[in-house]
């Protein structure tokens, strides 16, 4: 199969979530022998246009269309021509609210290849930002019925709901997951790297993003009345500055007397090593999808504590909170209930072994693929 998969963010710059879930799903697909081309943001680092069997295609483009506010500027009817005369079998936009998914949606019509949506959850649909983006939402089941198939991670979300209030009946549930072979007791000893000497770790892993909730996670910490604990907050600080919290966060880890340790730009091999030294990850976001960082912490056995954002109510190997008071009694419960830790670890691991393995996830995708080739 010729594939094209669009996200707003690929190698070598990094897009989040997202842009792993595409880069997974792409490597893979390419080992299988299909041919794969990624088409995302322009980026001046780039000098190689082929990463790990799959070709890259950048556009000089920005913003957001149907927007009550940005819309989208660059090298648009380069970036159409190329969707027009690509020659795919099967084009895949990952995201809504994205440009590459966006400049599709007004030209799907005129696409040849099979087009297949990733929702990804609609965050424009949650909270005050639902004022904001209601141009867009009103557009959008026009765009998703001339869809072949729209994919969500969950069928226990917003975007689906949001199909089906629209009667959206062509679609999958397709989860995200971690290659558990990344995921083995790692060499790295983060306590010896970082000289954290406390008796417990708590972790919370995320961009320094104000949405990712480490506010919440450093304010439940505060409250803890116990010296025997180090957070460790792992993430980086490239959110534009209105949207950062990386600031606050920095003051709050000089105010705690190293008993904050903030990882910036750490290699992948200590995030993954921070899981497995960790006694419990914490997740404070307010918006996700299908967190990735949740998966890996099944994937290494830690018990979480989170806010129910996107679907972590339906993963186990965790409890969810609803107020920062409930996230600082849960750490002090679990933190000395060493069974109930267990069962959690457990119970997680389990189920991310069983339906959260990435070559699980690619063979639904190219089974989907393939249908929908053949549904002529």
């Amino acid at each position: 199969m010729r594939i094209l998969h669009t996200v707003a963010y690929y190698h070598p710059d990094f897009g989040g979530g997202a842009q792993e879930v595409v880069r997974q799903l792409s490597e893979r697909l390419a080992w299988r022998g299909h041919d794969v081309t990624v088409a995302t943001t322009f980026s001046p680092q780039r000098q190689v246009f082929e990463h790990n069997g799959v070709r890259i295609r950048h556009f000089k483009i920005r913003g957001l269309m149907n927007h009550s506010a940005l819309g989208i500027r660059g090298d648009v009817e380069e970036y159409q021509d190329y969707l027009r005369n690509g020659q795919f079998d099967l084009v895949m936009n990952y995201a809504a609210q994205t440009w590459c998914t966006d400049l599709t949606c007004k030209i799907l019509q005129e696409i040849r290849a099979k087009k297949v949506l990733a929702a990804c959850g609609y965050s424009g649909l949650l909270g005050v930002r639902r004022l904001f983006y209601w141009p867009y939402f009103q557009r959008l089941p026009g765009y998703l019925r001339r869809y072949d198939t729209i994919v969500y991670h969950s069928a226990n979300y917003i975007d689906k709901a949001f199909g089906d209030a629209h009667g959206i009946k062509n679609y999958h549930v397709i989860p995200n997951g971690v290659d558990s072979r990344e995921f083995q007791r790692p060499d790295v000893n983060i306590r010896v790297l970082y000289d954290i000497q406390t008796k417990y770790i708590l972790l919370t892993v995320g961009d320094h993003f104000a949405n990712k909730g480490h506010d919440r996670v450093i304010e439940a910490f505060g409250n803890l009345k116990r010296a025997d604990v180090t957070l460790v907050i792992v993430g980086r600080d490239i959110a534009p500055r209105y949207r950062s919290c990386w600031k606050k966060c920095s003051l709050e880890a000089c105010r705690s007397n190293g008993r904050i340790r903030m990882l910036n730009n750490a290699p992948r091999s200590h995030v993954v090593a921070a899981f497995f030294a960790a006694d419990l990850f914490l997740s404070g976001s307010r918006i996700e999808a299908f967190p990735l960082v949740i998966i890996e912490a099944m994937a290494s056995g830690t018990p979480f504590i989170a806010f129910p954002a996107g679907n972590i109510a339906e993963m186990p190997g965790g409890i969810l909170v609803r107020t920062v008071s409930e996230m600082s009694v849960g750490i002090d419960r679990l933190l000395e209930d060493k069974e109930g830790k267990k069962d959690l670890s457990e119970k997680g691991l389990s189920v991310q072994r069983g339906r959260y393995e990435w070559e699980t996830i690619v063979d639904q995708y190219e089974k989907l693929y393939r249908a929908l080739l053949h549904s002529e």
